[in-house]
């Protein structure tokens, strides 16, 4: 397998934006806040802006470390670059299983929204999604980039008509009692809002996708972060305030039965158009951005060679996406809830982010010329400050569920030493071919 084979699509601010907007806006906004107030009470409202607080430090890690070494599946490529080998195996190795699991959440949450207006089983519409996303995916990223843009605009749209009428709605009665069951829920609530602001991170794994990437990754990481977080905010700060935070545990589709309250019945359908256009954005991106880290993975021949495969028609990773959507439809039958399937997700997510911030402090010695010709550039002291609250914020995080939910610590930490003893045989069966695996994985291929 060369380790030169490139992707060769190509794609500018505006179509990047649209899909970091999508990717974090996405269905996780219309389905995660309703069963979350319902067992943390209102305070989910100023949940989302506690996670925002290490989402923060993340955009500045990803800011820096992509625009130093703009590759594909750069995640990957920071662990095992800067950090060590084993921290960059961990990357795939976590979040594999994780997007399996986001993947069903999404084929959920867009069952639960076009149930609606059809009476379709909700295992037919899993697959409804999941399906043709996965096909579009392996024709190319200029395609999914393209139908992204349009969904983006039509996905704010319906946010508009929620938030704009349903501020004016707002029942301040609504938020009390703030804290009804206490701060254990609520920790665990800020927790899964992290899950959809998590997906920041997919324009440093497009990598060489992107249309001169150096200068491109800055402006996107700005505009989306303005876009999407306003929006984000403002929506569950309106859902919380229209409507009792029991009803809204106990509601199906909790954006549209807060819509019923204050807008006429002929924009209803519009509102719950918008969680199914979500449910679309981030399916598509979610097969686009973690593709690339397994991929480029498997070009060190961490995973069989074969996985790096590009296709010749179409210029993706057609093998990687396959590795990556068909477990969820295998899976779909017995889905478990958007909140379990969130936490493990954002688990994944917050080790991938404490690999980061390792590997932002170690950039400016690791690699200097990169870091001094970044075109975004943390001071030094800036850079560390990051670095170190970065880690902070996300330790703090993954100890929360820990102590809310220690059975699935102890998966996700049984999965990384079953991992470990993959990479140790994987290293050994290469060495006995000559290969040094963790010596590949130290260094850039030739084109990065």
């Amino acid at each position: 397998m060369s380790r030169t084979d490139q992707l060769t699509g190509s794609i500018g601010v505006t179509e990047a934006t649209a899909l970091l907007v999508g990717n974090v806006i996405g269905v996780s906004i219309f389905v995660l806040p309703g069963p979350l107030a319902g067992q943390a009470g209102p305070a989910v409202a100023i949940g989302i802006l506690l996670a925002a607080v290490p989402l923060a430090f993340g955009i500045l890690t990803t800011l820096q470390l992509g625009s130093a070494i703009p590759v594909a599946g750069g995640n990957y490529v920071y662990g095992s670059r800067l950090v060590h080998p084993y921290a960059g195996f961990l990357i795939p190795w976590l979040v594999v299983p994780g997007v399996w699991a986001g993947l069903l959440f999404i084929g959920v949450g867009f069952a639960e929204y076009v149930g609606v207006f059809t009476d379709i089983p909700e295992l037919a519409l899993i697959y409804v999604i999941l399906v043709p996303f996965l096909g579009l995916n392996i024709v190319g990223i200029r395609p999914v980039a393209r139908v992204q843009l349009t969904l983006v605009v039509l996905l704010l749209a319906s946010m508009v008509l929620f938030i704009v009428p349903g501020a004016v709605a707002i029942d301040p009665g609504n938020y009390t009692p703030f804290l009804p069951n206490g701060v254990g829920p609520f920790a665990l609530a800020v927790v899964s809002l992290y899950f959809p602001l998590r997906g920041f991170s997919l324009i440093v794994d497009l990598g060489e996708e992107l249309d001169d990437p150096v200068r491109t990754i800055p402006r996107v990481l700005l505009y989306s972060a303005l876009i999407a977080l306003t929006l984000f905010v403002l929506l569950v700060v309106v859902l919380v305030g229209v409507m009792d935070w029991q009803e809204l545990g106990a509601a199906d589709a909790a954006v549209v039965a807060a819509s019923r309250t204050f807008l006429p019945a002929a924009l209803v359908p519009v509102v719950a158009a918008g969680a199914v256009i979500g449910a679309l954005t981030s399916i598509s991106t979610t097969y686009t951005g973690f593709s690339r880290a397994l991929m480029r993975a498997a070009r060190d021949d961490v995973f069989p060679s074969v996985i790096a495969r590009i296709d010749p028609r179409f210029g993706t990773p057609s093998i990687a996406l396959l590795v990556l959507g068909i477990p969820p439809l295998l899976f779909a039958p017995v889905a478990p809830s958007p909140v379990v399937l969130s936490v493990w997700l954002a688990l994944s997510v917050l080790s991938g982010a404490t690999v980061n911030a390792v590997a932002l402090w170690k950039l400016p010695q690791r690699f200097p010329r990169r870091y001094e010709t970044a075109g975004f550039q943390l001071p030094p002291r800036a850079l560390k400050a990051v670095a170190v609250l970065t880690a902070l914020t996300s330790l703090v995080l993954i100890v929360v569920t820990t102590l809310r939910l220690p059975w699935m610590m102890g998966l996700f930490l049984g999965w990384a030493a079953v991992g470990y003893g993959y990479y140790r045989l994987r290293a050994r069966s290469l060495a006995d071919d000559g290969v040094d695996l963790p010596e590949r994985m130290r260094t850039l291929a030739d084109h990065e």
